[in-house]
């Protein structure tokens, strides 16, 4: 099967679209004909070695990236009976563990769930890791009427964190550049700040949590506008910031999303529902995954991005 592979750590000059042998799914696990793949920062993050900790992880080269996928099911281990060959699902796992782009993937069940109706692969792909790692981040903390700040509001994670803090009940203010203030509207936001404008950290309010979705904020530089007790999540962990924030009385939270399949199956009901809508801005074919890792380091995709994989 063709996939996109690196060898070494490095940029999107070094991403190989080439030729690999199919997996084959063991007992529990099931193995995907990819239609669409996700693109989400941690995977160009991942590659530069910019994730904190990140030369612990000992990747295996050569890796194959990419945590999220839509399409369908191919071949099923002998434990699975959850689905069946022609199923059409989405799933997703860490993007340690990677694998997505691909034209195929091999998971685990706990980590699929069947694609909604009425939602295209290209959307569907864009989902599971972008919108859980949103979901997973304020899950179990009280939102209802409390004030919520998202800040990368226009981006993959950011987008998602608006909608699915809407539906818990914050009141949620949104921050993106200029450009995207009227995306933020269109999403659902109670108000929206441009990060551009001058007068931006003077418009900023007190929050109760703080979404940072960029992971380009830290809990100090923020401190000023969060109340007591607040809760600071990002999607980057960085154990600096957890130590700025255990100084200061704030909870912290840092992304590390888990294969859960109650979390995964509340987000498809979602989208089956309407209120969450993915909002994808480009496409690119799977041979083009070096110019979509250059545009999503960009940091401007409003949305997501996601490649097209087979059909």
């Amino acid at each position: 099967m063709k996939a996109i592979l690196y060898r070494k750590f490095g940029g999107p000059e070094d991403l190989e679209y080439t030729d690999v042998p199919d997996p084959k799914p063991g007992s529990r696990e099931v193995l995907i004909r990819v239609r669409a793949a996700g693109i989400n920062p941690v995977d160009w993050k991942l590659h530069r070695g910019k994730i904190p900790g990140s030369f612990l992880f000992r990747l295996k080269m050569p890796f194959v990236p990419g945590g999220e996928a839509a399409g369908i099911v191919e071949e099923v281990g002998s434990q699975v009976k959850e689905f069946a060959p022609g199923d059409e699902i989405v799933a997703f796992h860490s993007a340690l563990q990677g694998g997505a782009y691909a034209e195929k993937m091999l998971t685990s069940v706990e980590s699929c769930q069947k694609k909604p109706a009425g939602i295209s692969f290209e959307e569907a792909a864009s989902a599971p890791l972008a919108a859980l790692t949103a979901y997973q981040l304020m899950k179990g903390l009280e939102a209802s009427g409390k004030k919520l700040l998202v800040l990368g509001a226009s981006g993959g994670v950011g987008h998602f964190g608006v909608q699915i803090g809407s539906i818990l009940g914050a009141h949620v203010t949104g921050v993106a550049s200029s450009r995207n203030q009227g995306f933020l509207n269109e999403l659902g936001c109670d108000a929206v700040l441009a990060y551009d404008d001058p007068d931006f950290r003077n418009s900023l309010d007190a929050y109760d949590i703080v979404l940072d979705a960029a992971a380009a904020q830290s809990p100090t530089e923020l401190s000023d506008h969060m109340n007591k007790g607040a809760a600071y999540l990002s999607t980057l962990p960085n154990p600096v910031h957890w130590m700025q924030c255990m100084f200061r009385g704030f909870v912290y939270r840092g992304a590390m999303v888990r294969s859960a399949p109650e979390d995964l199956k509340t987000l498809m009901g979602w989208l089956q529902e309407g209120k969450v809508r993915p909002v994808v801005e480009k496409t690119f074919p799977l041979e083009q995954a070096a110019e979509a890792h250059r545009s999503s380091e960009t940091g401007h995709a409003r949305g997501k991005l996601v490649l097209n994989v087979s059909s």
